[in-house]
């Protein structure tokens, strides 16, 4: 498994933990959060729909110690966006539940489909910035791979 492939069964894994959930967007609609690789879409026309909420899931850092029964440890950054417009200005709250949700997920069961492990590190933070009536927060997360190694006579 490559980061970009754990990066791609995270977003599975999101996108099934989440599809039962709906958050409000700039329309008033409710929807289950838009999860996305590294980035948001870049809007190209004041047309394109709002992508909130949103969570992205960002690969951050990768280490591989190169020792024979090392890992590849990748880290990534979860980035949680929620529009939340009531007077209260409480979004915060969904977002910190977002987070929780995937902290309880990983720390249940630290398997991602049997091709990647949860390290155990986790690290969240929201923000310390008003932007009202948009909310955010963020978690990172480390995860083994599987490592390449040599594979000449004298490995």
């Amino acid at each position: 498994m490559t980061p970009l492939e754990l990066q791609d069964e995270l977003i599975k894994e999101l996108q099934e933990i989440f599809k039962d959930y709906a958050y409000k967007t700039p329309l008033g609609k409710r929807i289950p959060p838009n999860i996305y690789a590294q980035h948001i879409p870049i809007s190209e026309t004041d047309d394109d729909a709002d992508p909130v909420p949103y969570i992205i899931v960002r690969l951050n850092t990768g280490d591989d110690e190169g020792i024979r029964d090392s890992s590849n440890k990748v880290g990534l950054v979860i980035i949680v966006c929620i529009y939340d417009d009531a007077l209260e200005a409480q979004g915060h709250r969904d977002v910190l539940n977002i987070i929780q949700k995937i902290y309880e997920r990983f720390h249940k069961n630290p398997n991602l489909h049997n091709k990647a492990a949860y390290t155990g590190e986790f690290h969240w933070a929201a923000q310390e910035e008003d932007y009202y009536p948009f909310y955010f927060g963020a978690c990172s997360m480390n995860f083994n791979i599987a490592a390449i190694r040599r594979e000449d006579e004298y490995a």
